[in-house]
């Protein structure tokens, strides 16, 4: 006997009902969460091949002085690399985590060749007098053998540009 005023208005659906829909939705996002995974894998591997030739391009600074630095650029890869642009940064003494200062103008290099370096030389602004104690970050940007644009930071890992 169902004293209730409302007579089985809503059906509601059995358990089995209920698992099953339960179930389809955890499967629906389980395999969602896995694509997505696989494609979050696949553009690392592909950025990884893609900056092989960005990792063996680097700078270093070396102070000569107190107000010149010489900036080495090393192209260790069997390719050319077009478009250099390289800018002397001081990292402040008094405050590491600061934004570092430009030290002069960024220097530009047509192409460099595989397997060779180019030595730059940068008079630093008058306002800027380096110790030898000081960090000089060198921020490197280039292209490489197969049109791509990357910037690298000090001895950070090349980030692609654009």
């Amino acid at each position: 006997m169902n004293w209730s005023p409302i007579q089985d208005v809503i059906d509601w659906g059995s358990v089995p009902d209920w698992f099953g829909a339960v179930g389809s939705i955890a499967s629906v996002l389980f395999v969602y969460l896995g694509l997505r995974r696989e494609i979050r894998a696949r553009r690392n591997d592909d950025l990884r091949v893609r900056a092989s030739q960005a990792r063996l391009v680097s700078a270093v600074a070396e102070i000569r002085g107190t107000s010149v630095l010489r900036l080495t650029v090393a192209n260790e890869s069997d390719a050319p690399v077009l478009d250099v642009s390289v800018l002397a940064r001081l990292v402040p003494a008094d405050d590491p985590d600061g934004p570092p200062v430009a030290l002069a103008a960024a220097k530009q290099v047509r192409r460099i060749p595989g397997r060779e370096g180019h030595d730059l030389f940068v008079t630093v602004a008058a306002e800027h007098r380096l110790r030898a104690a000081d960090t000089v970050l060198v921020d490197l940007t280039f292209t490489d053998h197969d049109g791509n644009r990357w910037h690298r930071v000090g001895a950070g890992q090349p980030e692609p540009v654009g």
